[in-house]
């Protein structure tokens, strides 16, 4: 782990840390709005048409705003951080859709 390179914002954990928190919380934000409305054995029994795909889905909108901001800044390694944690929410994803 480079310090100089922590300390001017352009880590991998910058994008990294920020790319994770933010979506699990608008998920939070999301199910507790519709939390009447969303049970858990609608989402098991209904995996390809569950609303919490779609608002998984929607969750992620904001890593994309993450991403363009940190490429924009010429912050390429968290750039690379805010990418790698996308594809870990991709692999749930894939993994819900296949196995669920």
């Amino acid at each position: 782990m480079n310090k100089s390179d922590l300390k001017k914002g352009d880590h991998l954990l910058i994008g990294l840390i920020p790319a994770m928190a933010f979506p699990a919380i608008i998920m939070v934000l999301i199910l507790g709005y519709f939390s009447n409305h969303i049970t858990l054995d609608y989402i098991i029994s209904n995996p390809m048409f569950s609303t919490l795909v779609n608002d998984l889905k929607g969750a992620l909108l904001i890593n994309l705003g993450l991403f363009f901001l940190f490429y924009w800044l010429k912050k390429d390694k968290s750039a690379k951080g805010v990418l790698l944690a996308t594809l870990f929410y991709a692999a749930l994803y894939i993994y819900y859709m296949i196995f669920m």
